[in-house]
């Protein structure tokens, strides 16, 4: 039970970290450092859906990963993986293994996805190539939408920051679409990631003055 409580307590200390980089997207795109986004543009019929693989490239023992993608509401809305947990959540890819996730979510009124998750062992580092995410958006209707990474940050083991930088793709939605044979892209469990409760606000105590006679 103690060496539970470790494991979490560090992954929680990992994602935390994580989340205090500021590491900035647009000097992040030197020579070797790790791309993470939509590396294609898509074309579709309106009222019709579309799988995108959010994609990481070129990285070196990743281990934790902040990443916020934006999209117009007006023209996609973005359906639930994971009907078993309350609000939207994105499908998480193969490249990592599920673990503890302190954002896993998409606000449709906003256009805002969010996953900040990090491994947890015996997970090991991972390197190379894969799909982080993968999103099944609903065209609503005729509009260009682009899907832009507006932050991304990774880290190792250790709690160290990986130089990456975001890669934003489109999505067209035209009556004048082709229709494309999808394949389906495969997607991990979404019970095997493990929710990591935000902190409340704590409720304040005011004193109500007692009438004196």
């Amino acid at each position: 039970m103690k060496f539970h409580f470790c494991k979490q307590s560090f992954c929680m200390i990992l994602l935390l970290a994580l989340l205090l980089l500021s590491f900035d997207i647009v000097h992040a795109q030197a020579d070797g450092a790790a791309e993470v986004g939509v590396f294609a543009n898509y074309e579709v019929l309106p009222d019709s859906r579309i799988e995108v693989p959010v994609e990481i490239r070129n990285v070196q023992d990743l281990y934790a990963i902040d990443i916020e993608i934006r999209f117009d509401p007006d023209v996609l809305s973005c359906e639930d993986a994971d009907p078993g947990t309350d609000g939207i959540q994105p499908a998480l890819g193969t490249f990592l293994d599920a673990g503890l996730a302190l954002f896993n979510e998409v606000d449709n009124e906003t256009g805002i996805v969010r996953l900040a998750m990090t491994q947890v062992n015996p997970s090991e580092p991972k390197s190379g190539d894969g799909v982080i995410l993968v999103l099944y958006f609903r065209s609503r209707v005729e509009g260009d939408c682009e899907l832009t990474v507006s932050k991304v940050e990774l880290s190792d083991r250790g709690g160290q920051a990986i130089p990456a930088g975001g890669v934003s793709g489109r999505i067209v939605v035209t009556s004048g679409a082709e229709v494309a044979e999808a394949t389906s892209i495969p997607v991990q469990d979404p019970t095997q990631m493990i929710p990591i409760p935000t902190l409340a606000p704590t409720a304040t105590l005011t004193a109500t003055p007692v009438p004196t006679k």
